[in-house]
C-alpha cells in the first residue's frame, strides 16, 4: 500500500475541528467541558465524537479524574506534540494573511483583488530595489 503523506496526515488531523483541538491543547491539558467553551460552535455530539477519534489515532490522552462528578481532562501524546510545528504553520499563515482571508470568507472578491496586486506590486518593488543596490 502506498503512503501519501498529506492525504494520510489529513485523515488524522483533517477536518473542521481537530486542529482547533490540537491548538488548544498544546500547552495545556483540558477538560471537557473547557474546550467546548473555547471552540466556539462545536456541540458536545461533535467534540465527542472528535475526542474519541484523536484518541484512538493516538494524538491525545483522556484521564479520567477523581471527584464528586465524572470528569475527564484531555492532554496531548507525545505523538500529538509532534503536531506543534504544523499547528503553529497554520496560525503564522493566518496571522499574516489575515486581511485576505477576512476577505475571502467574507466573499469580498473585489477586495481580494486589491489585495494580491497590492501584494504583487509591493513584491516588484522590492525586486527593483534589491537589483538597484
Amino acid at each position: 500500500m502506498k503512503f501519501y503523506p498529506i492525504s494520510n496526515a489529513l485523515k488524522l488531523i483533517g477536518g473542521k475541528w481537530k486542529i482547533m483541538i490540537l491548538d488548544n491543547l498544546l500547552s495545556k491539558h483540558m477538560r471537557f467541558g473547557q474546550l467546548k467553551r473555547s471552540l466556539n460552535g462545536i456541540t458536545s455530539q461533535m467534540l465527542s465524537k472528535q475526542l474519541k477519534e484523536m484518541e484512538k489515532d493516538k494524538l491525545l490522552i483522556k484521564k479520567i479524574l477523581k471527584s464528586d462528578t465524572l470528569n475527564t481532562e484531555y492532554s496531548l501524546t507525545e505523538f500529538g506534540k509532534s503536531t506543534i510545528p504544523v499547528v503553529k504553520s497554520l496560525i503564522k499563515w493566518g496571522s499574516f494573511n489575515k486581511k485576505k482571508i477576512t476577505k475571502v470568507i467574507d466573499n469580498d472578491q473585489e477586495r481580494v483583488i486589491d489585495l494580491f496586486h497590492d501584494e504583487i506590486r509591493f513584491k516588484n518593488l522590492q525586486r527593483k530595489k534589491v537589483k538597484i543596490n
